[in-house]
């Protein structure tokens, strides 16, 4: 198995794109029993260098990298984690390479998820403009692995750009997250978000989604008090 697995060398880019061949390398990936075995994978990723980025947003060379970094001891793809923690906010806003941000959250560690976080903060507006990103920041904002102190962080962060907080609160996803926002934040020390969305209040009101977010502000300012 192992001499025809190396037999990929020298075709292995070609083949983590193909429809076809992707699933050979997986299968490859799943039967070799010593991880070791695999090395001579990693090192093709690990060598992408600024390409990496790319490969881990392929429809189909993702699946490999995700199933490396599930299968291989950390040590072992450590240099691939670095890599693209280095871009983490720039994958977290990709349909396929949000999948890198899902596994550090279930199997990161916690120096790991920190970094992770600080790079979500840096990218939240960029983030909070795509679907997938909206969608992999609801997943952190419930994740119960990051803390609630970093959870404000990134609310924080996302109300940088009230047209882009707003544009959230009218969408069928996006509001949800805004109500999450609303909840995780203190109405008394973080004032921005509630007083940027409060002077859209007939928008919101006059809004399928937005509604809920403007009910939700009724009842933050009447549990807050004058």
């Amino acid at each position: 198995r192992c001499l025809l697995a190396h037999e990929l060398c020298g075709h292995l880019h070609e083949a983590m794109k193909c429809p076809h061949g992707n699933h050979v390398v997986q299968k490859i990936i799943s039967t070799m029993q010593q991880p070791e075995s695999l090395q001579f994978i990693v090192d093709a990723i690990s060598q992408q260098g600024s390409s990496l980025v790319e490969v881990a947003k392929h429809k189909y060379a993702s699946r490999i990298v995700r199933h490396l970094l599930t299968t291989c001891p950390a040590d072992q793809v450590s240099e691939i984690i670095e890599s693209l923690l280095e871009v983490a906010g720039t994958l977290a806003c990709h349909l396929f390479g949000r999948f890198f941000v899902d596994h550090l959250l279930e199997r990161g560690t916690q120096q790991q998820r920190y970094r992770l976080v600080r790079s979500i903060e840096q990218n939240a507006v960029r983030i909070c403009r795509t679907s997938a990103g909206r969608s992999m920041l609801e997943s952190l904002l419930t994740h119960k692995a990051i803390e609630d102190e970093d959870k404000a962080w990134m609310c924080r962060a996302c109300a940088d750009d009230p047209e882009v907080l707003l544009s959230m609160a009218l969408r069928k996803r996006g509001h949800a997250i805004v109500l999450l926002m609303l909840k995780i934040l203190d109405p008394l020390r973080d004032k921005r978000i509630h007083m940027s969305l409060a002077q859209h209040f007939d928008l919101l009101r006059a809004s399928e989604f937005g509604c809920v977010v403007a009910r939700r502000l009724d009842t933050v300012g009447a549990e807050s008090g004058p």
